[in-house]
């Protein structure tokens, strides 16, 4: 070996045993913590990604639906439906999801008083959750409205099939 590879071999050889601090980096890595500060502001004047404004459910009732209820999407609803509400609501918004034995006050959508509330408050409801039910702002705005829209379909539908339409549990 040259003199040079013995000085190369030499320096690897005492990085190695005193500590080399190069490689941790993967491990010390700067942490930020989530609700450790609040969250900045939006600039005056911005606009949502979303292109909606502030909402809750006291205020949504100005929320006016973009989406015409059409087959297609009452059928992206239903879709929207089967992945994320079947759970609580059941099979068509009868009840009877696999976690009703834990959670017994989930209501059943079939019945006429969804009627009672506006397109923008079931929009909301979706969005920001309420009581138990979570929040589903991580679907999509306009499969939100679809889903508006097919849960309007769900006392025609029930009605259709001549299915009882009993509530059974809160809104």
């Amino acid at each position: 070996m040259s003199r040079s590879g013995c000085r190369v071999a030499l320096f690897l050889s005492v990085v190695a045993l005193t500590g080399c601090d190069w490689f941790s980096t993967m491990s010390r890595t700067p942490s930020i913590q989530p609700y450790e500060a609040e969250p900045l502001p939006p600039p005056e004047r911005s606009v949502a990604l979303d292109g909606m404004g502030e909402f809750n459910l006291a205020t949504a009732d100005d929320l006016v639906n973009p989406a015409p209820s059409t087959v297609a999407s009452t059928g992206n609803g239903e879709a929207a439906f089967r992945d994320f509400c079947i759970v609580c609501h059941g099979e068509g918004g009868r009840g009877g999801g696999p976690i009703e034995d834990q959670y017994p006050a989930i209501p059943t959508l079939t019945t006429g008083r969804l009627n009672d509330f506006s397109d923008g408050y079931l929009f909301a409801l979706i969005t920001q959750g309420r009581g138990l039910m979570p929040g589903y702002s991580r679907i999509e705005q306009r499969t939100r409205w679809d889903l508006v829209n097919y849960l309007r379909s769900l006392p025609i539908q029930a009605a259709a099939s001549g299915a009882p339409a009993e509530q059974t549990g809160g809104s």
